[in-house]
């Protein structure tokens, strides 16, 4: 399977994880769902973790070979994938605790924390998406 492939079928992974946590948190404080939150607690982490490692193997590489400078670019997003991974593990975190009723975050604070998570990964797929399609155009221009 082409990278790129990989890269479009990861974001559709987590934007669907994204689409979850807002239902969740449009449904807070009511009908927690066990298989649900437990579901996105296990996956949330290994899936942001694997495709940050795919879109610095193929976007960062891609980006550093078309001639212009794209060090602070490349550092950005790479800052961008820190803050995320913790952000998604303290989500997984508070998700886990809900499950077994030891969360001490208000039901706000819950919603929010799943918002700010899920806006900035929509947020960051976009931004990898059009670096992806730059670089398509770019090869195709060659």
């Amino acid at each position: 399977m082409q990278r790129s492939s990989m890269l479009e079928q990861g974001y559709d992974a987590l934007l669907e994880l994204c689409d979850r946590l807002a239902a969740i948190a449009d449904a807070l404080p009511n009908a927690i769902d066990v298989t649900r939150y437990e579901q996105i607690a296990d996956t949330l982490v290994p899936t942001l973790g694997s495709l940050h490692e795919l879109e610095e193997r193929v976007l960062f590489s891609r980006a550093r070979t078309d001639g212009r400078d794209v060090t602070a670019l490349i550092e950005r997003l790479r800052e961008d994938h820190r803050r995320d991974k913790r952000a998604a593990a303290d989500v997984a975190e508070v998700l886990s605790e809900l499950l077994h009723g030891r969360c001490r975050l208000s039901w706000d604070a819950i919603g929010y924390m799943l918002r700010a998570l899920f806006e900035s990964l929509r947020r960051h797929v976009a931004t990898e998406r059009l670096l992806l399609s730059e670089s398509r155009r770019d090869v195709c221009h060659a």
